[in-house]
């Protein structure tokens, strides 16, 4: 790797960090936000966050398309400005309705940020550093999500505008980072290639319609678990203590496991041996999900689920951008990453399909009917990977 690529490449993850750290420190407390300056009820909320993450969600996919036709750099600047600028106005209206707006706005520049990162990445970095790369990545990811939101905590203690004012000021480097350190137009050597920008191959490409469904699936498995647990263990056992107590043993196994295994799973994934992968990876998904099943008071149980489970997820992750970038034409990486992003749609609606599943049926079938979704999510992958792809990487039949 080029010096300067490598100088490039570890301010972005520096930037992923920052990002996301404010982005756990303030989160996890828009609920608490909106009751105490507002005085809206859970429900209210729930309908009032889940608009603001699809909203964002959606119009991302519009913006990171167009980044195809921008400086990366500059973009991935202008999209940290409008999350900056979301983290500041929300404490200082007196609305609701600017507060959603505002939420939405900082999902959206987030989603954007993380797209055109993984473009410039797509773009930038050979066959070789991609995995290790996006891995690396998806670590610092989960590295965030460990800090932020215990020091979000500590700061509610003081004032529930100061996670606010955090999440700005870690934006604030990234800034500095990506301007100074960060390499405009970045190509690789297909890069180079000219390639007409065409968003309407969008529509037409199989594989990525088979990849992006899959990915929706997936995430409806993986990108809300901790929530979906603690519905189902307030369900069964009737006790919010109890439930605290599971997702405490959860989320530190999760955090551990990810931090220390991503990086030296993610970076063996190729295009080569990515379908035994994710096999592998959905295996585990449905051991994961199986214990969680079965593991009733146990806190062991769930622990040793949870690290199942967690596996599956620290496979899927990275596979799922090496499938994307296998596919994606040169010059449209980002656009093909904005589709994909569409899967987190997956993540929003899980607490809204858990609460109907375990209010119509068994506690029991949450976790069946994630072990049958997963499945269906591992099959779509195998479909997209019959489709003939852009440059027959992936091209099994």
């Amino acid at each position: 790797m080029r010096s300067s690529i490598k100088r490039s490449t570890s301010a972005l993850l520096a930037s992923s960090l920052l990002l996301t750290i404010g982005r756990g420190a303030t989160l996890p407390f828009m609920t608490i936000y909106l009751t105490r300056q507002y005085g809206m009820s859970v429900e209210a909320i729930g309908y009032a966050l889940t608009l603001a993450l699809t909203v964002g969600v959606i119009f991302s996919l519009g913006f990171g398309i167009l980044a195809d036709k921008f400086d990366k750099k500059r973009y991935m600047i202008v999209a940290i400005v409008a999350f900056i600028a979301g983290f500041v106005a929300i404490p200082l209206v007196r609305s609701v309705a600017l507060v959603v707006f505002f939420f939405a706005l900082i999902n959206c520049a987030y989603s954007v940020f993380s797209t055109v990162l993984k473009a410039w990445f797509a773009d930038a970095l050979s066959v070789s550093d991609k995995a290790r790369i996006f891995s690396l990545n998806y670590s610092f990811l989960n590295m965030g999500w460990t800090v932020g939101p215990p020091i979000g905590t500590w700061l509610v203690m003081y004032s529930l505008q100061l996670p606010f004012w955090l999440a700005a000021i870690c934006a604030a480097f990234p800034l500095v980072l990506i301007q100074f350190y960060v390499q405009r137009g970045a190509q690789s050597d297909e890069e180079k290639v000219a390639t007409v920008w065409q968003p309407s191959v969008l529509l037409k490409d199989k594989a990525l319609f088979w990849f992006t469904l899959s990915g929706l699936l997936a995430s409806y498995v993986g990108g809300s678990f901790a929530t979906c647990i603690s519905q189902y263990v307030l369900t069964i056992a009737d006790n919010a203590d109890f439930a605290q107590k599971v997702v405490s043993v959860v989320l530190p196994v999760n955090a551990v496991v990810v931090v220390s295994l991503q990086y030296i799973v993610g970076r063996k994934i190729t295009a080569h041996n990515i379908r035994p992968l994710m096999a592998i990876g959905t295996l585990c998904f449905l051991l994961g999900l199986g214990g969680f099943m079965f593991s009733g008071e146990n806190l062991i149980y769930w622990g040793a689920a949870a690290a199942v489970f967690t596996l599956g997820e620290i496979i899927y992750a990275p596979g799922e951008y090496m499938l994307i970038d296998n596919i994606a034409p040169p010059g449209m990486k980002a656009s093909y990453f904005s589709a994909q992003a569409l899967g987190w749609l997956g993540a929003a609606a899980n607490p809204m399909l858990t609460g109907l599943i375990l209010t119509s049926l068994p506690a029991w079938t949450l976790f069946a009917i994630m072990m049958l979704v997963i499945v269906l999510a591992w099959l779509m992958i195998l479909r997209g990977m019959r489709v003939k792809t852009w440059d027959g990487a992936l091209k099994t039949a």
